[in-house]
């Protein structure tokens, strides 16, 4: 349930205190074009929102939209086409580009709904009025960061783009920034988005480091780099004759993977992460000089 009223109430939020969004347009990046949307003129996006939240991994997206039918009739589906369209933004994630739901979508009738690649169609009435529909999804990060292309159907194309503050590290050359805004308990980094319908809007998104100079990765990664290590630090072992030293190098490595798995898993905290792992990796150097 709080998953559901969460960006209604941010949006609703916003709505009533704006001054938290007015941030000077910019001009969007360069940007590719995205497929073209046939729509009523009478319906307009008032608003557009993306907060972004770091949750073991992946980034977690809850987007919603604001529409108003300004005319006096529903805006009907002619001839099958749809009568909202959303494109899911992509990454530059190699392995797994895409965004995935992670939530049905609000607002839309599922029995009017399907999905076509990356996209959300919709051949569902909109009757005069607000309308307001809710995406949930996630990217995939990497090592690294990721670049997030969102591509824009509608407009005023302005997007408002709230990365949790602390805990994503946004890039956003060309955008504006405004004022942090606090929403129940969390906060949020601001920044605007203005571009044509068409274009796609680029931006960057980063684990931030922990407080050990660690940083969030993949468990895949954190495989190889703990392979790589063990080997290294075997081979020294062995060259050395030292078996003593070498049954502690493989004690100290046992215990940094069981950290790093645990952080991979969520089990631990980054700082608890940090404070255990600094003084064995410290070892590990000690050991093999």
């Amino acid at each position: 349930m709080r998953t559901k009223i969460f960006l209604p109430l941010l949006l609703a939020a916003l709505w009533v205190h704006p001054g938290a969004l007015q941030v000077q347009a910019a001009q969007a990046p360069q940007a590719s074009q995205a497929p073209q949307v046939q729509t009523s003129p009478k319906l307009v996006l008032t608003r557009s929102v993306m907060l972004i939240r770091l949750e073991k991994g992946f980034f977690e997206v809850r987007e919603g939209f604001i529409f108003e039918n300004r005319g006096k009739e529903p805006i009907v589906s002619r001839g099958g086409a749809p009568t909202l369209r959303f494109i899911l933004p992509s990454s530059s994630n190699v392995r797994d580009p895409g965004a995935e739901l992670t939530a049905p979508v609000q607002g839309l009738d599922p029995k009017q709904m399907r999905m076509q690649g990356a996209e959300i169609l919709s051949t569902e009435p909109i009757p005069p009025g607000t309308k307001q529909v809710f995406l949930f999804y996630r990217l995939a990060d990497e090592y690294g960061g990721i670049t997030v292309e969102r591509p824009i159907v509608y407009g005023p194309a302005s997007l408002a783009i709230l990365p949790e503050k602390g805990r994503v590290q946004m890039g956003a050359e060309g955008m504006s920034k405004g004022e942090p805004v606090k929403f129940e308990e969390g906060e949020y980094e601001t920044f605007l988005a203005s571009a044509r319908v068409g274009d796609v809007v680029r931006f960057t998104l980063k684990a931030p480091d922990s407080g050990g100079g660690v940083l969030y990765f993949s468990a895949a990664a954190g495989a190889v780099l703990i392979l790589g290590a063990a080997f290294a630090f075997w081979f020294r072992g062995r060259q050395r004759g030292n078996l003593a030293l070498q049954g502690e190098r493989e004690e100290v490595l046992r215990a940094i993977a069981s950290l790093d798995d645990r952080l991979a898993g969520g089990g631990i905290s980054p700082e608890e992460h940090a404070a255990q792992r600094g003084p064995r990796f410290e070892r590990l150097r000690e050991l093999s000089r």
